[in-house]
């Protein structure tokens, strides 16, 4: 009989450490780690620095909502629908759907720091969509500011290759 509540209550503790361990808070970044994370130099002109970004942008799927060459504003969104299926089984069981889909607004600000070196800031924000009730249209249920290093990274390297590309192709 020991032994069995010696193994009921390590498995009690083991599933209360994994529910406290998932449901930890993210960690809250200060600003200067938020650039960090956001922010990346290049050494190149700036009119390279904004195309190589619009194009990086279009290649991942996003479609440019706005752009200011003078100002170095990029505006742009993409979307990602829910399966079909889901929205079906969802209308099924609630009578409405909660979750429509996901949408990422990006903008990237390109700042001239001289005639060689332009300095990218991007925020991205994640925005759901849905019903909250049968009697609802469809509307933003939650926005959300992405800090993700690894999909800044990407970005950020995304980009600088497209620099190089279009620096190749000028000589």
């Amino acid at each position: 009989m020991k032994k069995t509540s010696y193994l009921v209550f390590a498995s009690v503790l083991i599933f209360s450490l994994l529910i406290l361990v998932s449901c930890a808070p993210t960690p809250k970044l200060s600003p200067m780690q938020i650039r960090q994370v956001t922010t990346r130099m290049y050494e190149t002109d700036y009119e390279t620095c904004y195309r190589a970004t619009l194009t990086v942008l279009q290649d991942q799927g996003y479609i440019i909502k706005d752009t200011d060459m003078e100002s170095g504003h990029i505006l742009a969104r993409v979307d990602r629908q829910t399966k079909g299926g889901s929205q079906f089984a969802q209308a099924l069981l609630f009578g409405y759907v909660s979750d429509k889909g996901t949408e990422y607004e990006l903008s990237a600000m390109v700042d001239k720091l001289s005639e060689t070196a332009t300095e990218i800031r991007i925020n991205i924000e994640k925005v759901k969509y849905g019903q909250s009730s049968v009697f609802s249209g469809t509307s933003k249920q939650s926005s959300k500011r992405i800090y993700d290093a690894k999909l800044f990274q990407d970005l950020f390297n995304d980009i600088g290759i497209e620099i190089k590309r279009r620096e190749a192709i000028k000589r």
